[in-house]
């Protein structure tokens, strides 16, 4: 006899934790997240830089960011052990293009409710003395921006997901999809099959897979990002703003703990799961910290303290979140191109509207529903980091 439930959630990364918790919140029923790993969060959730950020391009994704800072705040407030750092993200440039992106971006999302801030070179200098602000030619700042401990995330997302009523399985990877009575999923799991009203597909950067396993097309290729911990003797360790490069796409912020996160990403790097250091990172690195961040351009990056992870990557770097066309039991929540973590629980607070009263009526949907690659419909998200 197969064991039964009324959701089943493939991935138990942030975002399928958000998930389970959002649902048991919203009354589901039984819930049972399950975790091909032996424990949570070891894919991309592990190798994230912990980025928490309102500042994007899409009306979308900028209120998944509003809804999920509140949530953090929350949770931050009630779990001792996660720390949310909001220092800000502070995203600067010195090029007529770029100040004219930047401009844009800050007026959407004043009107979509983002306190962006626009900045002048002494305010940048004020906030991040490691900038150069030489030639720039504006900047924006937001101050609910910030970074989680990735690893503290996960845990504090379990423990609440636990507490709400959630079971997780651990060891437990999705094998197959098959029908079962009463309009149910049988789920085929290395531990027994399942049976379950709804199927949650959370499952990052594999989402591809595990939908191929139910007859379905979940359009994410995993795409490696490299990241850097920096030591640098001498230097402040007080906390300062994500600074990003808008003409490089450097990114550097201090560790709670001192030193430096130091990131970029290859926009020509090809989909695949080799998740070692990419050599060329520390050419890409070296080429342009020194734009602006020239106190690290002769810091060394010793390869031992870089690691890569995996991005789920979707056409138009926007998650999937909706019902399969192909199969309504299976609601898609993927591909979240390096921003799972800052909107976990926007994304699970929308499936569990989803499963549970049939619509979501916290977000409009409509850019992220899995049928727009199908048809040809693509919003573009250009703050991509």
């Amino acid at each position: 006899m197969a064991d039964s439930c009324d959701v089943a959630i493939a991935g138990g990364g942030i975002v399928g934790l958000a998930c389970a918790l959002e649902l048991r919140r919203l009354g589901a029923g039984r819930v049972v997240v399950l975790e091909r790993d032996g424990a949570l969060g070891r894919g991309s959730s592990a190798r994230a830089n912990g980025g928490v950020r309102a500042q994007f391009t899409t009306p979308v994704n900028i209120a998944f960011s509003l809804h999920s800072i509140g949530e953090y705040e929350r949770l931050a407030h009630d779990d001792a052990a996660l720390a949310f750092h909001q220092t800000g993200y502070l995203f600067v440039t010195g090029t007529e293009g770029g100040e004219r992106w930047l401009r844009d971006a800050c007026e959407l999302q004043r009107r979509h409710g983002v306190a962006t801030e626009w900045l002048d070179a002494d305010a940048v200098a004020a906030h991040a003395p490691v900038v150069r602000t030489e030639g720039l030619r504006g900047a924006t700042f937001h101050g609910r921006d910030g970074f989680l401990d990735p690893h503290a995330a996960v845990a504090a997302l379990g423990r609440a997901a636990r507490a709400a009523g959630a079971e997780i399985r651990t060891s437990c990877a999705v094998e197959g999809f098959d029908d079962a009575p009463g309009r149910a999923v049988r789920v085929a799991t290395a531990r027994g099959p399942l049976d379950a009203r709804a199927v949650v597909v959370a499952a990052g950067a594999h989402a591809r897979a595990v939908g191929a396993l139910a007859g379905i097309d979940v359009p994410v290729d995993p795409i490696r990002r490299n990241l850097a911990f920096v030591r640098a003797p001498g230097h402040p360790d007080d906390l300062i703003p994500m600074c990003v490069d808008v003409d490089t796409g450097v990114l550097v912020r201090r560790e709670a703990g001192g030193g430096y996160l130091v990131a970029y990403s290859n926009p020509g790097d090809r989909p695949g799961w080799d998740t070692s250091l990419d050599p060329a990172f520390l050419d890409d690195v070296a080429e342009r910290i020194g734009n602006r961040f020239p106190s690290l351009e002769n810091v060394p990056i010793d390869p031992r303290h870089c690691w890569a992870g995996l991005y789920p990557e979707t056409a138009d770097h926007h998650a999937i979140v909706g019902r399969a066309p192909e199969r309504p039991e299976l609601v898609v929540c993927a591909g979240f191109g390096g921003h799972g973590l800052m909107h976990a629980p926007a994304a699970g607070r929308a499936v569990a509207e989803l499963v549970v009263d049939g619509r979501c009526t916290s977000f409009d949907l409509h850019a992220l529903r899995p049928s727009r690659f199908a048809e040809g419909d693509l919003v573009v998200e250009s703050a991509t980091l």
